[in-house]
């Protein structure tokens, strides 16, 4: 999948995107070892529970390995079209790569999107083929438990392919619709809004299935369709109002909302410094650093609060802050529809805005929103 999950922690760098897993990937990851575990010793009798245990574990680092390896796809991909990953987070529903700015065109949609699930069409035919070929080769060392491996990488992978392959947005297969979509009609807000409707259909329909489950079968095993279903309502939902909002903005520019006056500090300046004059008396959440008129980072609250206190005096400001290359940045003349968009990838409060390599400016998000609400105030008053 393609998104946003807050809340996550830093464990790896991969082809320059950081790999990030969120406190409900722990809790997912016991749930599958601890089934796993319970299922493999029923299949295979001969083996004792420790035996179980191990190979449920190994299963489970391969299966979200899996999991990583199409979220990888999706973002190498990216790449190829100039498109920004981030990073790539596992969490509780699988996987989500963040991706700095929509697709320029629907080509580049449709080939980023498809390719998360052709890798795990890949992975999966690869697992049952293992399985296929050492299935009348008992005699070889731990054949059993790299079948048993190999087996459950080949169904899970494939299974993965075909939800993600659901045409509803934010899913794989609803980002393919709407490549299908922009391609034909042109039109990529008509689109965008199509496959988020989608994206709530496919919702209804799991939270149908999941109430019937409930209240007429009396099973509670579509509980997790249940999480699905609400994790797909509000990401297509979010959608939708984000391209309402780019609709109120029209043609607006960044230009005219960004400000010119503000507080910057070099990259020599110590911790200490920057929360006295800066942060602590102005109130500010987030100062650019600038060496000469080149912009080289921001260093927000959230950096300076990893600092303990006793080393703000011995600290250097580039040292926590967040580098320029890692940061979505706007320019003067860029639509505020790609402002809404950068900022939908990030928590900043503000981004940059940058001209010739030089920080030129500041978009405040609270400034977009009061522009948006302006905006739909004057619509609404001339609708009456």
């Amino acid at each position: 999948m393609l998104g946003n999950v807050p809340g996550s922690v830093r464990i790896a760098r991969l082809f320059g995107i950081d790999i990030n897993i969120h406190f409900s990937w722990i809790l997912i990851f016991f749930l599958v070892v601890l089934n796993l575990a319970d299922s493999f010793p029923q299949q295979f009798p001969k083996w004792s529970n420790e035996k179980g245990l191990v190979v449920a574990a190994i299963t489970a680092f391969l299966f979200f390995g899996s999991v990583l390896a199409h979220e990888l796809a999706h973002s190498l991909v990216a790449r190829r079209f100039q498109m920004s990953v981030s990073s790539i987070t596992l969490f509780l529903l699988g996987g989500v790569a963040n991706l700095r700015k929509e697709p320029p065109s629907a080509q580049a949609e449709f080939f980023m999107a498809a390719a998360g699930p052709a890798t795990s069409v890949v992975i999966g035919l690869i697992g049952l083929g293992v399985t296929v070929l050492l299935d009348p080769r008992p005699g070889l060392p731990n054949a059993e438990a790299v079948g048993a491996i190999a087996g459950y990488l080949g169904l899970v992978n494939l299974s993965l392919a075909a939800f993600n392959l659901i045409p509803g947005f934010p899913l794989d297969g609803g980002r393919v619709l709407r490549s299908a979509i922009w391609a034909v009609s042109g039109d990529r807000n008509r689109a965008t809004t199509i496959a988020a409707r989608g994206g709530q259909l496919v919702a209804l329909a799991f939270g149908a299935f999941v109430l019937y489950e409930l209240v007429v079968v009396r099973e509670a095993s579509g509980l997790w369709l249940g999480l699905i279903a609400y994790f797909l309502w509000n990401a297509a939902s979010a959608t939708l109002q984000q391209e309402r909002i780019a609709s109120v903005v029209g043609g607006a520019k960044v230009g005219p909302l960004m400000t010119t006056d503000f507080k910057w500090t070099p990259p020599g300046v110590m911790v200490g410094q920057v929360i006295r004059d800066l942060v602590l008396p102005m109130n500010l959440r987030a100062i650019p650093v600038v060496a000469g008129e080149q912009f080289i980072g921001l260093v927000a609250i959230g950096d300076l609060r990893k600092v303990d206190q006793a080393r703000w005096v011995e600290t250097l400001v580039e040292q926590v802050m967040t580098p320029a290359s890692e940061l979505p940045t706007v320019s003067p003349d860029d639509p505020l529809g790609t402002a809404l968009e950068r900022f939908s990838a990030t928590e900043l409060p503000l981004l940059p805005v940058i001209k010739d390599g030089r920080l030129v400016g500041i978009l405040y998000r609270e400034s977009v929103i009061g522009y948006v609400r302006m905006q739909e105030m004057l619509r609404a008053e001339g609708r009456r």
